[in-house]
Formats: C-alpha cells, sequence, structure tokens
C-alpha cells in the first residue's frame, strides 16, 4: 500500500478535521468446560456439577449421572470475561476442574466525537496501516471495555 492512500487519511491525526479519535474496544469470550478424568466425573463432581451449573440444578441426580457418565468433558458454553470469572470460581470452590479458552474479539475503531461519525476502512491491510501511522502521529486513543 503506497504511502499516498494512507495520507488521504491525515485528516484523523494533523488537526484539519479535529474530534477524531481512535476507540480500541477490548472485548474478550471465554468458553469454559469442566474436565474429568478419563473414565468420566465422580460420584462428588456429579453433586458438585449439580450444584453449580444452572442446567442440572433442577434435574433429578439419575439424569445427570445419565447425561455426565464417561464425559472427560462438558461444555458449559461461551461466556463474557466477567460472568465468566464468577462461573468459574463457582465450579473451582466445588472442586471442579475448569478449562478456560479466552477468544479476544478486541477490534478499533476511529470515531469522531464532535460530529458522532465514525469511518470504517473496508481494506484490512490500508485499515492496519491508517491505524499503525495515527497511532505514530498521536491520534488520542480512548479504550472502552465490553
Amino acid at each position: 500500500m503506497s504511502t499516498q492512500v494512507v495520507l488521504q487519511y491525515q485528516y484523523l491525526w494533523d488537526g484539519s478535521q479535529p474530534g477524531w479519535e481512535l476507540i480500541y474496544v477490548y472485548q474478550a469470550y471465554v468458553d469454559l468446560s469442566l474436565k474429568f478424568d478419563l473414565t468420566g466425573p465422580s460420584n462428588l463432581e456429579m453433586m458438585a456439577v449439580r450444584r453449580t451449573v444452572h442446567e442440572f440444578s433442577s434435574l433429578p441426580l439419575a439424569q445427570v449421572i445419565a447425561r455426565l457418565r464417561g464425559s472427560q468433558t462438558y461444555s458449559l458454553g461461551r461466556f463474557e470475561s466477567r460472568q465468566a470469572r464468577i462461573i468459574t470460581a463457582n465450579c473451582r470452590k466445588e472442586g471442579l476442574i475448569v478449562l478456560e479458552k479466552v477468544t479476544d474479539t478486541s477490534r478499533h475503531l476511529f470515531a469522531n466525537n464532535q460530529n458522532k461519525s465514525t469511518l470504517v476502512i473496508d481494506d484490512a491491510e490500508l485499515a492496519k496501516q491508517v491505524h499503525d501511522t495515527a497511532l505514530l502521529h498521536g491520534i488520542r486513543v480512548r479504550r472502552v471495555e465490553t
């Protein structure tokens, strides 16, 4: 990508159009699973699952056993970071082993805080170059966690 193409966006950082900033939107999802031995969960682990996992709390123990018997893992689902921390802590408090896989979906967005507009650059390579150049020239950065 040529420098000339990137410089078409210099209004973002040169002050000729005031109000532009780079908003860094931090967002991560956590996939949680329970891990059991090769033979599946023990009786104590099944009781702990029943106490901590909402979908099992109202089931009779026989159904919990039928659903978990022989399973080495059980997926709890995908959660936002804060909720995942709470679920993980509750499960670990009951002696369960929790596996966590974090998926970072953070992104950046050029926004003008004066005229309430945003800029989307569809070309990913150009967007990265404009982003990097804007940072080098001191564009204001605001961080948002969702």
